[in-house]
């Protein structure tokens, strides 16, 4: 019985690595219009994007990157707010200038720091940015949230 159930997984799994093959005219008869969509908004300037938050003694630090998915004229961070929880809901304490450079593929910074007040929840919310020749892309990201003592 075990050897059988271990046959069964490993051609499941050998089903997975097989390559699809499909030409243009399969692909549009296998997505329907809502996932062609998702397959085109997904192939723009920015590839990926992270925002995380770390606790320091009454200061937030923020880690950001933006990775495109080719040369940027500017890429890096806008509308960056951190964000204070409060009587049940999210508040904006502190907004942050945008954060850009100039022809890069990829933006990182590793220790952005703030200050803030503790014995509140914070976070940090964000834009993605990228822009290449007369083209921009925008995309937010949340961080996760920190308590602040």
């Amino acid at each position: 019985m075990i050897k059988k159930c271990i046959s069964v997984i490993l051609a499941l799994l050998c089903i997975g690595l097989i390559p699809i093959q499909a030409n243009a005219e399969e692909l549009d008869t296998i997505l329907n219009e809502s996932e062609i969509e998702e397959v085109v908004n997904s192939i723009g300037l920015i590839n990926s994007g992270s925002v995380e938050c770390s606790v320091g003694t009454k200061k937030i630090h923020i880690k950001m990157e933006t990775i495109g998915s080719s040369l940027n004229n500017e890429i890096g961070f806008k509308e960056i707010q951190i964000q204070r929880y409060s009587g049940g809901d999210w508040h904006t304490e502190k907004t942050i200038a945008s954060v850009i450079t100039t022809n890069a593929y990829t933006y990182y910074i590793s220790d952005y720091t703030a200050s803030v007040l503790g014995g509140y929840y914070y976070r940090v919310v964000l834009n993605h940015y990228a822009k290449k020749g007369s083209t921009t892309e925008r995309v937010g990201n949340t961080s996760n949230s920190v308590w602040i003592a």
